[in-house]
């Protein structure tokens, strides 16, 4: 993923931790099937799948299962305990340790490029920039994938609750319809779960989901919320609700503001 904006606080010394609150969550949801699903869908209709690449890869849990329907993969990931594993367990794969506005591509050009709950951690203000940047290196016909949390939902709720949550997902679809056309985007929405028989996994699932480890003064205040709300047979269940943007690269489509 790329670095945090101002408004989000994650310190490298909590990196172990993060990673560790990441695999837990990745345990616990069936969010990446669904995403997965979701993308083989896109995938289908893809006139080429020779290039692909994932921008802040993380674990690898999609990464790994997508590359497989594609000849080359690159990846940009700017954690370098990430960055490393997959240099160790993908040798071939192309990995950039590096933020995707910091690095230089040249002219290569993909037919799948995933960019899934990483625009979080960019500035509102550089969405967009961000966005075109990476349509800029679609091949004709490839697509962008973007998924992120919506603002509806349980797990909104949940952010609501402890802090202000206002990720303007539907600006930023509106803005890519208006650069981009009504027909080269898709929008859809999906639900996952999150269970967990234990309440200590679900708080640490709790502070994942926040992006900010402030709140590990507060576990007893989200143990408490998630008793309170989510309690169901032998354990807890969130429901998580999300959007995929799918953006098309249209044949002749410059696709920048400056285009």
């Amino acid at each position: 993923m790329d670095p945090p904006s101002p408004d989000i606080h994650i310190d490298a010394a909590d990196d172990a931790e993060y990673q560790r609150q990441l695999s837990l969550f990745s345990k616990c949801s069936t969010e990446k099937g669904i995403e997965l699903i979701k993308t083989g869908m896109v995938i289908e209709t893809l006139p080429r799948r020779e290039r692909f690449l994932d921008i802040g890869a993380g674990g690898g849990h999609l990464t790994i299962p997508i590359a497989q329907q594609f000849e080359m993969t690159t990846i940009v990931e700017p954690n370098p305990r990430q960055a490393e594993i997959f240099k160790r367990r993908c040798p071939d794969f192309q990995i950039y340790n590096d933020s995707w506005m910091d690095i230089d591509l040249g002219d290569e050009h993909f037919d799948l490029i995933l960019c899934s709950h990483v625009l979080y951690y960019i500035s509102e203000g550089s969405w967009m920039q961000t966005v075109e940047k990476m349509y800029r290196h679609l091949s004709p016909g490839g697509c962008l994938i973007i998924v992120m949390q919506s603002p509806l939902g349980e797990v909104a709720d949940f952010f609501n609750n402890f802090t202000t949550y206002d990720v303007p997902i539907l600006d930023l679809a509106r803005d890519v319809i208006t650069l981009y056309g009504d027909d080269a985007v898709l929008l859809q929405y999906f639900q996952n779960e999150i269970y967990s028989e234990s309440l200590d996994d679900v708080v640490e699932i709790g502070l994942f989901l926040l992006l900010d480890q402030k709140f590990i003064d507060r576990k007893s205040e989200i143990a408490e919320y998630f008793r309170k709300h989510h309690t169901v047979n032998c354990g807890y269940l969130i429901r998580q609700d999300e959007i995929l943007l799918v953006i098309r690269k249209l044949p002749g489509h410059i696709g920048t503001a400056e285009g």
